[in-house]
């Protein structure tokens, strides 16, 4: 059996495709545009952040089994870990933008520090107590709203 041409050549772009629209990496030539990929960067992170507290939320009223809270809190740490590396990819134009990519860096590790928290006491089984370690992502989750809002 024969395969087409254009199976191999397709299949190729596509990943292609897929990698460019899951890590949008580029240059920033201007403060407007490095602005707005810390925006991008931030929202998503926020995003995983509060997937995490609704986890968390949840598997503390016994709501959810410890397996699939450690899947979603990983994807949320791993989420929040990979568009701070994107981002920490992207070179500043400016020392105006070497300001705002500390400051989101800042609120990224932290974030991730207290994911991480949050997936160890998942995968040691401390399921009950989940919602009250999660409460430090509140003021994550405000703080990168803030900076969103300051972008504006």
């Amino acid at each position: 059996m024969r395969r087409p041409r254009w199976g191999v050549p397709a299949s190729v772009a596509v990943l292609l495709l897929a990698g460019c629209v899951s890590h949008p990496v580029g240059p920033a030539r201007t403060h407007g545009k490095y602005s707005g990929k810390a925006s991008t960067t931030a929202e998503s992170a926020l995003s995983a952040v509060e997937t995490a507290r609704l986890s968390a939320q949840t598997g503390s009223r016994d709501h959810a089994f410890g397996p699939y809270l450690s899947v979603i809190l990983g994807e949320s740490e791993d989420a929040v870990t990979g568009v701070q590396g994107t981002f920490d990819s992207i070179q500043p134009p400016d020392e105006k933008a070497d300001q705002l990519k500390q400051k989101l860096d800042d609120l990224l590790s932290t974030a991730a520090d207290h994911l991480t928290n949050l997936r160890v006491a998942v995968r040691r089984g401390e399921i009950k107590g989940l919602e009250q370690l999660a409460a430090p992502l509140a003021g994550d989750a405000k703080d990168l709203q803030r900076f969103m809002d300051g972008l504006q």
